[in-house]
């Protein structure tokens, strides 16, 4: 593949929310899936998981959670400054209850060498405690299962199917790991929702001299 092609595929991927209600077929989505195992990740620990959902009475219940946490926050007295946006949200929540299929993106802890010895030293030395601060704001398991969902997105699209990322399930974590039975030691970090488009949504971007700067 040359430039001009990857970036067509990039360039024309777009966040997805309405589907056709066709089988997406499982040879598909383990192709996607696999793809998005090869991603970068923190010392090559491959802690990713995957948990591929196309029963539609989990997919409801997971939305139902999702939806349920949204409209308690929604509720709360501190809402009403963010009255407009608080019901867009709510409004929005739990759409990928009518996605064909949804993805659940997990990933386990990672510790590499260095954050050993900084936990080791947390508690009497405030260096040591302070970048930890530093690598728990983007802790390297995140960022790993970040990197497999945005190849996995790619993929889908190459493939000829409609994909969203999303982050609101978080909201209701707790829950979703229990409806889907997760290992303890494995935590969520998203929910891709996929299936066959039903529309072609466009968006822009800012232009990369906001995003990017270079320092010689």
């Amino acid at each position: 593949m040359d430039i001009e092609a990857l970036e067509r595929l990039i360039k024309s991927r777009r966040s997805i929310r309405k589907w056709k209600q066709d089988d997406v077929p499982d040879e598909l989505l383990k192709k996607a899936v696999e793809l998005a195992t090869w991603a970068p990740n923190g010392g090559n620990f491959q802690g990713w998981r995957f948990i591929a959902v196309k029963n539609r009475e989990i997919i409801r219940k997971m939305a139902d959670a999702v939806q349920s946490v949204s409209d308690k926050i929604a509720s709360q007295p501190e809402a009403m400054s963010w009255q407009e946006d608080m019901n867009r949200y709510r409004k929005n929540a739990s759409f990928f209850r009518d996605a064909p299929v949804c993805i659940g993106v997990f990933s386990g802890a990672y510790q590499s060498p260095m954050d050993k010895v900084l936990v080791a030293r947390e508690s009497f030395d405030p260096e040591a405690r302070e970048i930890l601060g530093f690598r728990r704001f983007a802790p390297t398991a995140i960022q790993s299962a970040s990197a497999a969902a945005a190849t996995m997105l790619l993929a889908l699209h190459q493939i000829g199917l409609g994909a969203i990322w999303l982050a609101s399930p978080l909201l209701a974590k707790q829950e979703i790991e229990t409806i889907l039975n997760v290992p303890a030691e494995m935590g969520f970090v998203c929910l891709i929702a996929v299936g066959y488009p039903d529309e072609s949504p466009q968006k822009d971007r800012k232009p990369i001299e906001q995003a990017l700067k270079f320092v010689y």
